[in-house]
């Protein structure tokens, strides 16, 4: 079985080296399967092109990926289709998401079956950390996507899933938004058309580095997610 791990990441010059090398250091100790770490550079304007490529030449199963345009999955999607795998990964550069769930994520999708692996923040084992605006907003978004599109996936935004191939041929193609919002319209489409999909607790801090800004912008995210939830709905109605 072949793993292949997309970090997504734009202006991450802060946290990129000693992430990337945590994760390097973690699948190198517990994974035993073939693997790879592509750090897919959406065109930052700091070092972070620079230190990827460091990464590159220094560690041979990580592979620095420069995308001229800006957009999380535009980012994954470079990075997914740019080698053929058996399990498809993609984590927030943060490492929000404690690395320790890593091997059940790719247990359900590698050797269970599940078609989407996804860690989730509301699931009951789920151990989280953070403000209570996320919490809020999350909570929100979740009953959105119930009310509108009848979603049963509970976290759809959280930035830590694994996909097997037929995920990568069929939905990746189907999917319009390059942005915050593709993963999250990677789980609605697979939920409407009967793919497989596991949820699995996860331990999750929200990060506040020195440094570092957040790359999420709430109101606007918050407003774009609505729109794109919008959209769904209209080409979903009367289906």
């Amino acid at each position: 079985m072949k793993i292949l791990i997309a970090v997504p990441a734009y202006n991450e010059e802060s946290i990129l080296a000693e992430n990337a090398t945590k994760i390097y250091n973690f699948l190198k100790k517990n994974i035993v399967e073939e693997w790879q770490i592509i750090i897919a550079d959406n065109n930052s304007t700091d070092r972070t092109g620079e230190i990827g490529k460091n990464l590159e030449k220094n560690l041979s199963e990580i592979k620095y990926l420069n995308i001229p345009e800006k957009g999380k999955g535009r980012a994954i999607r470079a990075a997914w289709e740019n080698a053929a795998a058996d399990v498809y990964v993609f984590m927030d550069a943060d490492l929000a998401t404690d690395l320790s769930s890593l091997p059940a994520l790719l247990a359900a999708v590698g050797k269970e079956n599940y078609d989407i692996a996804s860690g989730a923040r509301f699931h009951k084992n789920s151990k989280v950390q953070r403000s209570l605006l996320r919490k809020f907003i999350s909570k929100i978004y979740r009953f959105v996507l119930r009310l509108s599109l009848g979603l049963k996936t509970k976290d759809t935004p959280c930035g830590f899933k694994a996909v097997n191939h037929k995920v990568v041929k069929n939905i990746l193609p189907q999917i319009k938004n390059n942005e915050w919002f593709f993963d999250t319209e990677m789980i609605i489409l697979a939920e409407k058309q009967n793919y497989k999909i596991n949820e699995i607790p996860i331990i999750w801090t929200e990060h506040k580095k020195t440094g570092r800004k957040s790359r999420v912008n709430f109101i606007k995210v918050s407003l774009g997610y609505l729109k794109e939830i919008w959209r769904l709905k209209k080409s979903h109605a009367g289906n």
